[in-house]
């Protein structure tokens, strides 16, 4: 043996990032991100963050679901003026962009969320800990959220808030740097005190309209849910995985993976809502609904939620 070190090494991919096309930044990423995904499921390491496991991210959607609206108001509150002032010019902003940046575009709200529940318990029994199976084949959006809750609850001790904390919220976008390349600058800072990683990162983007009537709690947490309900596809997309029959939805889940779906031809536009994607919905909750228990159905949104969605999503 003469003693070097071999590595793995081909010639399909350019070893430069700069040279590296869409698509070839997306296969490696894949490859990368699913060797990690296979060793924290077989080995319980923490190679993947809570905030980005498949099977983890469902439990922050089954706790926002679960929220009493006077709840999550207090959880969620600045987080949904933030978006609120998006849509209502008289809604002032928590996290103001500077004067004098013209972003590129990109924009996007971002708050962490800590969960009661232990991300230790996912690496100890990666089966166990997962609520993906028992939800096999759901494509009822309403009935998913409702079980994901219920499942959240029964692996809490008795009377305990599946919430711990949301952070603060900052805002993260793009703009041209003087040498023409891309930044991604961030105003405001996403303080908390809870300790280890976030358990969900939520990345909403800002809706391109305005609306004169006021947004009420149940819109804003019925779209903070699809939202999650995204991440868990994209998670799965990231691997190179199709996701579960349950999480194939359209819209906006992980910024990152937006913008792959908008620049990368190995992937159709997942982020809109209005695409024709094979086995893919569009969102299925309405406002109205949401507050009385009922379900408006895949395809069926009330108008003010329809012209919400298209603003969130772009369509």
């Amino acid at each position: 043996m003469s003693g070097r070190i071999s590595y793995h090494k081909q010639d399909y991919y350019p070893n430069r990032t700069s040279k590296q096309s869409s698509n070839d930044v997306v296969y490696l990423s894949q490859v990368q991100e699913y060797a990690k995904y296979t060793v924290q499921r077989t080995l319980g390491y923490p190679t993947l963050p809570p905030r980005l496991t498949p099977e983890w991210i469902p439990y922050t959607l089954g706790a926002v679901f679960g929220l009493e609206f006077d709840s999550f108001e207090r959880q969620f509150g600045p987080y949904a003026q933030q978006y609120h002032s998006a849509l209502h010019p008289k809604v002032p902003p928590i996290v103001e962009m500077p004067e004098e940046t013209a972003p590129v575009g990109g924009i996007v709200y971002r708050a962490d969320v800590f969960l009661a529940l232990e991300f230790d318990a996912y690496l100890e029994d990666p089966v166990a800990a997962s609520p993906i199976e028992a939800f096999a084949g759901t494509t009822d959006a309403y009935d998913l959220y409702e079980a994901l809750a219920a499942e959240l609850e029964a692996r809490l001790p008795p009377d305990t808030a599946p919430i711990t904390e949301v952070s603060a919220l900052d805002l993260q976008y793009q703009r041209r740097a003087n040498d023409g390349s891309v930044e991604e600058p961030v105003v405001g800072e996403r303080s908390h005190t809870s300790a280890g990683p976030p358990d969900a990162q939520l990345q909403m983007t800002p809706p391109q309209a305005t609306l004169e009537s006021e947004l009420t709690a149940e819109i804003v947490q019925g779209l903070l849910c699809h939202h999650l309900q995204c991440q868990v596809r994209d998670a799965y997309l990231r691997l190179g995985l199709e996701p579960p029959e349950a999480f194939r939805v359209l819209g906006q889940g992980f910024a990152e993976q937006t913008m792959h779906y908008q620049h990368a031809d190995v992937y159709p536009p997942y982020h809109l809502t209005d695409a024709e994607i094979e086995g893919y919905r569009p969102p299925g909750i309405e406002h109205g609904a949401l507050a009385s228990g009922g379900f408006a159905g895949p395809g069926q949104p009330g108008p003010l939620l329809r012209r919400i969605v298209r603003a969130l999503f772009g369509r």
